[in-house]
């Protein structure tokens, strides 16, 4: 039952919800190794007599999110199947052989960041197969798979997620996009794509891709992090990321970055520093230790009443919504002298008696640190500036161009800059 988490996701300021696939699960039970494509897995469902069908059950939940306002995003797993899954026993000629392999088909494979591993719970869909009715048949019935989910995206004005979309076959997804495009015109696609920036360039506005999924967990180190978002910033004109501060495959921030109160800098870097979207995985609003397995049908995860950082997001989410400043990719500068703890970045806004926002976040987990800015360097400002800060609706005016603040653990300060009129 989702009804009080839709509830609680909206009430946090968040705008959309992205479903790990809902589809029936295999003998592994990872919703990535999919048993069937065209049916919602009993573990998500009520069931017992009188009960309606998983598939009507999810057009409730639709119902609901829209009376919230809310967008839903649907997971499609494009390249592979189950070892056991429907495709794999009943058309065995659809996935890809290997003679190597005990039962004749070819794994999924990822990279380890040492070499390649291979999923034993996936097999691999052969778009290239010789035989062109059997290639035929595989991209009418995957292109129906995907249609069947957007389908449901389309009633909220929602997503589609392209998985694994870099190890996709490039002329099933170019034929994919154009019928999405065409049955669903106002769905959006957001895809998990790791591959260079060229290629991005190349095949992003081709296939109208909206959202590539970005990776900030994985730069821990403050240099990292800045070097990442400076790129995140170098093609925004033509590749908008989504950035959430950790994913679902990741740890928790506790895990990755040592403290569950990393959340506060990590979110904030993350929403108004990148280029306007961004999330969180499920537990991250109550500080989890350890991130939640999505691997068997767990218990359902009960938090806190209110989650500890439900207030911030809600405040964060807030900021993000109403300042169109921040869903820009051409309006970043980073003041902060190359900190070694701290970022700091100005993003500039063309309002009369506003400067723009100076979004600063200490990602020191042990102490405070302190920064100085100059704006006359940074902004070409020489006069005293009124300084509002948004997340904790302080007032603060410098007296000259010289801006010091003193940031504790974990903290962070988004000023609205705004000149100061003179006095007669």
């Amino acid at each position: 039952d989702w009804s009080a988490e839709l509830t609680k996701i909206k009430a946090m300021g968040f705008n959309d919800v992205h479903f790990l696939p809902l589809t029936t699960l295999d003998t592994s039970l990872s919703p990535y190794s999919a048993k069937s494509l065209f049916d919602v897995d009993p573990s998500y469902v009520a069931t017992g007599p009188g009960k309606p069908s998983g598939l009507e059950q999810l057009e409730a939940l639709i119902t609901q999110a829209k009376t919230l306002g809310l967008k839903l995003c649907f997971d499609l797993v494009l390249n592979h199947v189950g070892t056991d899954s429907d495709i794999a026993t009943q058309s065995p000629e659809w996935i890809v052989p290997d003679q190597d392999s005990p039962d004749g088909n070819r794994r999924a494979r990822y990279w380890s960041g040492v070499d390649w591993q291979s999923w034993q719970d996936l097999v691999l869909i052969n778009y290239e197969h010789p035989s062109q009715g059997i290639r035929a048949d595989i991209l009418s019935y995957m292109h129906e798979y995907a249609l069947f989910w957007a389908k449901y995206a389309s009633e909220t004005d929602g997503f589609v997620r392209f998985d694994n979309l870099h190890s996709s076959e490039k002329d099933f997804v170019d034929a994919l996009s154009v019928k999405l495009r065409a049955e669903y015109p106002n769905v959006g696609i957001i895809a998990e794509y790791f591959t260079d920036a060229g290629t991005m360039l190349d095949t992003v506005p081709k296939w109208g891709l909206s959202l590539i999924l970005a990776t900030p967990w994985d730069s821990r180190f403050v240099n990292q992090l800045r070097e990442y978002l400076r790129y995140i910033h170098s093609i925004s004109d033509h590749v908008r990321f989504f950035m959430p501060i950790t994913s679902h495959d990741s740890g928790t921030p506790a895990q990755e970055f040592a403290s569950p109160q990393a959340t506060i800098p990590r979110y904030v870097s993350a929403a108004l520093m990148g280029t306007g979207a961004t999330g969180i995985t499920q537990g991250v609003e109550w500080g989890q230790p350890e991130k939640i397995q999505f691997i068997g049908r767990q218990p359902k995860l009960i938090g806190t009443a209110e989650p500890i950082f439900g207030d911030f997001l809600r405040k964060v989410n807030g900021i993000l919504d109403a300042e169109p400043a921040f869903r820009r990719g051409d309006n970043c500068q980073f003041v902060d002298g190359g900190h070694h703890a701290m970022i700091a970045m100005f993003r500039k806004e063309n309002r009369p008696g506003r400067l723009g926002f100076l979004v600063i976040c200490n990602f020191d987990i042990m102490g405070e640190q302190e920064i100085q800015i100059d704006l006359a360097a940074a902004i070409g400002v020489d006069g005293p500036v009124q300084c509002v800060d948004l997340v904790d609706d302080a007032t603060r005016f410098t007296t000259g161009p010289q801006l010091t603040l003193r940031l504790p653990a974990c903290g962070v300060h988004v000023l609205s800059l705004r000149t100061v009129a003179p006095l007669q």
